[in-house]
């Protein structure tokens, strides 16, 4: 049986509202042996068994919303064609999002059709043997009506996570993500939280309980929890898995199994004590690890991404991670702010497989885990560059950014020649160099974020852009490869400014900005452009346009404010980073943005890039044992969505 039936290679599936649906190729995966192909086949399954997680943390009825999707979708051929596409995007742009919450500007979408055309198609798919789950029509017609301002009405739940509320609000109750239900600020602030990153606080006849995300243990002695039939059968597939793995990654995913029964603090942190020092080739992200969604920055979002590492593309970042002491100790902020019992990181460029829940189909570029600043200081990071995820979205979006939004022609041909150059640098000294860099003060006693709250996140992706941007400069990459050093420098400025107009795109209802990577790039560029000039706003026939005047003062100001982000994080500053974060980061320009949005409109640019994994296959022998793997590549988000539709109903 061939390993891998792709067809034609094509990058570019479709558009949709402003998303690009990209196809994702796992290209190296044949020269693995057939035992890591098995491998990651079984981790693949078990993110595949979290994903609903992810779909529940977003919203409360997300679950019955993305059911009643997938049941509708395979029943949409002989109704109206016009209005057979128009459920089509809605639910392709829900499954994308896993909710109807646009995961940038945290505002809710709408779809283009009515509820009483939703109710006449969901009434004819019964007719024609959908069930939906329910048992009747009465039923089913409940249901509907359950949704209804959920679906249709955009001031019901308006927000997905709002860190800078209205008046009359806090951060929780502006907000509609579930991991609060009926419990203000105040009250979760005066609540003493056992499980902080994996739980839920719910308020029950006005009391307030804490539902921590758990399988639960054999023995009984811990009780399951939430999400526990999820988490069950991860686990399931991961004990499967090690039988697979070397004894060293077995070690590891056995730790991983015992935090997802138990959700006890002291398990993750032991599980990632064990990750971090790992390096195989086939490896797993696997956990409740990002906290972005959550307004507090304290509850973590459901993740797996099951990749492979890529040797020729890896070479550059393990340059960086050899000579990661070298920058620490380059870095423009304060002696006693660096980091003296210093661990090279591991650091990989590997090629995605599967990711699941908050890891995809929008994929970052680069990753640097573990998140808890103890483990960083004590025990290292591990960064990875998503090789595959940005090629495929470069080869489908091209240059039209590049083209639309450089300032001049010389900008131009020096985006042409460096900017993937540039991007790649960008991403990899921003997880390796910039994450993983910092000591903090003795005097914090807990982790930063518990001091810097709702702007942790904020702080955290700025301070990391800010050492990439910081270290372009530096001779040290030229001595590790980096050729054409200093205009890859002035390309990866360059791009990074026009980045902060480009992304005006993805706000055009919006007044704040809420997405903490925004936040990041509009804090550095507004306090650039206001401290020393050192980038301009111009105009060129009626279009506006952000160019680097001196890259040098661009830098000093970088430094500067580098400087600043450390201090503030090592001494846990609230007061500081939300001075900094509401006067740079938080507003939008409108004037900009109206003309962004117009000018990304008339050149079809998406907002950004969703992808089509590959499904993983399994190859038996002829006594059924799974001796193999192979990939199918579907060619629509459509296909595999149903694929793992049926695979739900029929695990």
């Amino acid at each position: 049986m061939r390993l891998d039936d792709s067809p034609q290679r094509k990058y570019l599936s479709e558009q949709i509202r402003s998303i690009a649906v990209v196809s994702l190729y796992a290209d190296g995966f044949e020269r693995l042996t057939p035992r890591q192909r098995v491998l990651a086949y079984y981790l693949a399954q078990a993110g595949l068994a979290g994903d609903d997680i992810y779909t529940d943390q977003i919203s409360a009825y997300g679950l019955r919303l993305t059911d009643l999707l997938d049941n509708l979708v395979g029943h949409l051929d002989e109704i109206d064609s016009e209005l057979g596409a128009k459920i089509s995007d809605y639910a392709k742009l829900v499954w994308i999002h896993h909710g109807n919450y646009d995961l940038d500007s945290y505002r809710k979408f709408t779809p283009d059709f009515t509820f009483e055309q939703l109710k006449e198609v969901a009434l004819a798919a019964w007719k024609r043997g959908a069930r939906f789950g329910l048992r009747d029509k009465k039923q089913l017609n409940e249901a509907l009506v359950g949704l209804r301002d959920s679906i249709f009405n955009p001031d019901y739940k308006p927000m997905l996570t709002v860190k800078n509320p209205p008046a009359g609000h806090d951060v929780i109750s502006a907000s509609s993500c579930n991991f609060y239900d009926n419990v203000t600020l105040q009250e979760v602030q005066s609540f003493k939280e056992r499980y902080k990153l994996n739980s839920r606080v719910a308020k029950f006849r006005g009391k307030l309980v804490e539902q921590p995300y758990r399988a639960g243990t054999p023995d009984g002695k811990v009780r399951p929890g939430r999400y526990a039939k999820q988490l069950r059968r991860m686990i399931s597939f991961i004990q499967l898995a090690i039988r697979r793995a070397d004894p060293e990654q077995r070690a590891v995913l056995r730790k991983l199994i015992r935090f997802y029964r138990t959700g006890f603090e002291k398990d993750w942190l032991d599980y990632n004590i064990a990750w971090v020092k790992l390096n195989p080739t086939v490896d797993m992200i696997s956990g409740f690890v990002e906290t972005y969604l959550d307004p507090r920055n304290a509850k973590g979002s459901f993740e797996t991404i099951v990749s492979f590492v890529d040797p020729e593309a890896t070479r550059l970042m393990q340059r960086l991670a050899e000579n990661a002491e070298y920058f620490e100790m380059h870095a423009p902020w304060k002696d006693e702010y660096k980091k003296r019992d210093f661990k090279p990181p591991v650091a990989n460029a590997i090629n995605v497989l599967v990711a699941t829940g908050d890891g995809g189909p929008f994929c970052p570029g680069g990753i640097n885990l573990p998140n808890e600043q103890a483990i960083r200081e004590k025990y290292g990071t591990k960064s990875v560059l998503l090789n595959n995820i940005m090629h495929a979205a470069a080869a489908a979006i091209g240059e039209k950014a590049a083209v639309e939004f450089s300032s001049s022609e010389e900008e131009r041909v020096r985006a042409v020649k460096h900017r993937l150059r540039a991007r790649d640098l960008l991403v990899a000294l921003h997880e390796i160099v910039g994450h993983g860099s910092g000591k903090v003060s003795e005097r914090l006693k807990e982790d930063p974020h518990a001091y810097l709250k709702e702007y942790y996140s904020t702080l955290e992706e700025c301070r990391a852009d800010l050492v990439a941007l910081w270290s372009f400069w530096d001779p040290k990459l030229a001595e590790i490869g980096v050729t054409n050093h200093q205009e890859v420098a002035k390309a990866g400025y360059d791009a990074y400014v026009r980045s902060a107009l480009v992304l005006l795109n993805r706000y055009s209802d919006s007044l704040t900005i809420e997405e903490d990577h925004d936040r990041a790039t509009q804090l550095i560029i507004n306090y650039t452009m206001h401290r020393n000039g050192s980038i301009q706003q111009i105009e060129k026939n009626s279009k506006i346009f952000l160019r680097v005047r001196d890259h040098t003062a661009m830098r000093d100001a970088v430094g500067e404010l580098l400087s600043e982000l450390m201090r503030i994080k090592a001494e846990g500053d609230y007061d500081s980073i939300k001075k900094l974060v509401v006067e740079h980061a938080v507003r939008v320009n409108t004037s900009w943005r109206d003309q962004v949005v117009e000018r990304c409109k008339r050149i079809n640019l998406p907002k950004k890039a969703a992808f089509i994994m590959p499904i993983l296959k399994p190859i038996h022998d002829k006594r059924g044992r799974i001796i193999d793997a192979g990939l199918r590549y579907p060619e629509s988000f459509t296909e595999l969505q149903l694929h793992l539709f049926k695979q739900k109903r029929n695990p």
